[in-house]
């Protein structure tokens, strides 16, 4: 089978409700620390964005970044991230879209640059740091459930057993549900030095254990990296591949004291239906087609659950620089 990614530029932390594509906050381009608390829809049937004005300004979440966003019915979740004072958040607020009324919910502990999706009926969180002096990092698994707005512990770090098989606590990672697994690619963490992973492991949504996927012996993988973008491949039937695609992101070279960006994407998968699933997963190197974007780490990467195969990328950042363009990502498997 062959992969291709086809990007086209439309020119132009996020989650997307219906035909829509939602970005809030972030960090901007310009000299120094400057952050956003905005929120955007961007509607690709008009190919226009529009700004969502807060019904009452002066309730709603505070300028911040590396936080994450998800949608549930018709509203937006928006956890933690970083303010421009270095604060950590572990605030969590949900804004009706149909009232556009912003409303505080149950808070966790504070931490930045983690990953987060939704999964049923919750939303679930991995990683990220959660102290500055001295840093501190996770990699434990939060589940917030909407129903009863509270938040529970899938996999603690207090309570790990050293021996066991689990990610080493990290940040700048994203991860992606493929079959029963939560699927986790590289990521970052500083202890006087940058540390860069390039890594794979799954947590079994089934066992809440963790099992590394990484291919061993030879096989190629990707360079280790952080702030790379990611999202699942859409299954079909039994014969096609179940994993996930990676794209961009970066690493810093302690030795050379230089940051190097990436615009390559890679496939990790197995054929749906062997026996070990994700376990047999290899990586590929994927063919880029169409605008292919520049590279950059920190895109806004959001999957669109109404068309199979399809994702939107928005922004990133390389070399200092700040990007604002969206590139529609469509997935197509063929055989060859």
């Amino acid at each position: 089978m062959r992969f291709l990614i086809l990007c086209l530029d439309l020119d132009g932390a996020g989650t997307i409700l219906g035909e829509c594509l939602y970005i809030f906050g972030g960090r901007v381009q310009g000299s120094g620390r400057i952050y956003a608390n905005d929120l955007w829809k961007y509607d690709p049937t008009r190919n226009s964005w529009e700004e969502l004005i807060a019904a009452d300004p002066s309730h709603m979440p505070c300028k911040r970044h590396n936080h994450s966003c998800v949608v549930e019915m018709d509203a937006i979740y928006v956890f933690g991230g970083q303010t421009d004072s270095n604060a950590y958040l572990g605030d969590f607020w949900r804004f009706d879209l149909n009232t556009r009324q912003w409303t505080e919910l149950a808070t966790s502990q504070p931490r930045h640059s983690h990953s987060a999706l939704k999964h049923g009926r919750s939303m679930m969180i991995f990683g990220g740091r959660t102290g500055l002096e001295p840093a501190v990092y996770s990699n434990e698994i939060l589940v917030y459930d909407f129903d009863s707005n509270a938040w529970r512990s899938l996999y603690s770090m207090d309570d790990q057993n050293p021996a066991a098989v689990a990610p080493h606590p990290r940040s700048y990672t994203s991860i992606v549900q493929c079959g029963e697994y939560l699927v986790v690619f590289g990521g970052y963490w500083w202890d006087g030095k940058e540390h860069y992973f390039d890594d794979t492991f799954g947590f079994s949504l089934n066992s809440h254990k963790w099992v590394k996927l990484s291919p061993l012996g030879d096989e190629p993988v990707p360079h280790s990296r952080n702030r790379h973008g990611i999202l699942s491949l859409p299954v079909a039937d039994r014969g096609s591949m179940s994993g996930m695609i990676i794209f961009g992101g970066n690493f810093y070279s302690n030795r050379k004291g230089t940051d190097k960006f990436f615009d390559d994407a890679w496939l990790f998968g197995s054929l749906v239906g062997e026996e070990s699933s994700l376990t047999s997963g290899r990586w590929s190197k994927v063919t880029l087609l169409g605008d292919v974007p520049c590279p950059r780490g920190h895109p806004t990467w959001v999957e669109d659950d109404q068309v199979a195969g399809r994702s939107w990328m928005f922004g990133g950042e390389a070399d200092r620089k700040r990007f604002n363009d969206l590139y529609e990502v469509r997935v197509d498997v063929t055989n060859s």
